[in-house]
């Protein structure tokens, strides 16, 4: 058995979550540079701003899910 201090254990939860946020910003600031990506949330937006989506029953109904 090995015993770690709890503020070791702390120190190593902070440091995880920190990676957690920054993974996350990162993916945002490389998605927010993806004009690929950038074109297809506009069009997808246009789309939700005509009316022109399903509901998520719906699309659960249409691929037999659940």
């Amino acid at each position: 058995m090995v015993s770690i201090p709890v503020s070791l254990l702390q120190k190593m939860s902070e440091a995880a979550n920190t990676f957690e946020t920054f993974r996350d910003e990162l993916e945002d600031y490389l998605l927010s540079q993806d004009a690929a990506f950038l074109a297809r949330m506009r069009q997808a937006r246009a789309h939700h701003l005509k009316g022109e989506t399903r509901s998520l029953d719906t699309l659960k109904r249409e691929l037999c899910i659940e």
